[in-house]
């Protein structure tokens, strides 16, 4: 199976990978080609029993991820978002707003966070950061944060 995660920012390539790997049989390889030398998923990939190898080609990188007998399935921590949300703040967790007020989805679609337009994606980077986080990720300046900022309270009044 090969993954391409050239231009993507993290932690989309974790996600997509550890997404991958889920689907691989035993003997099966993953190759991911990338900008990075991946090296926050090697000890990750090690320590969960899979076979890694990466080499540079042409100016990126490729990570062979082969599933063994031993390897222990990959997941992303995540803490489950059931209690109320009390207030919408630059560090509430992306999951639990979209729990809480799904029609927040347009609101970060609009300001640039369409990733989140992705099932695969909301369901796993939303789980994964932050507001603030997500923020920086994208780029986005802190003028546009505020507006999207007021936009979000806005829905607390609904």
């Amino acid at each position: 199976m090969m993954l391409d995660v050239r231009g993507l920012k993290p932690p989309q390539p974790a996600v997509m990978i550890i997404e991958a790997l889920g689907k691989l049989k035993t003997g099966e390889t993953l190759e991911v080609i990338g900008d990075k030398p991946f090296v926050d998923m090697i000890p990750k990939l090690e320590e969960a029993g899979y076979s890694v190898e990466v080499r540079e080609v042409g100016g990126f990188f490729v990570l062979r991820v082969t599933k063994t007998e031993s390897s222990k399935e990959l997941g992303i921590e995540v803490k489950e978002c059931d209690e109320k949300v009390e207030e919408i703040t630059e560090d509430i967790n992306v999951a639990k707003l979209l729990k809480a007020y799904p029609e927040s989805l347009k609101i970060l679609v609009k300001y640039g966070f369409s990733p989140l337009e992705n099932p695969v994606m909301k369901r796993t980077l939303a789980r994964t950061i932050i507001l603030k986080g997500a923020k920086g990720l994208i780029g986005m300046s802190d003028e546009k944060f505020m507006e999207m900022m007021a936009e979000l309270k806005r829905l607390e009044k609904k």
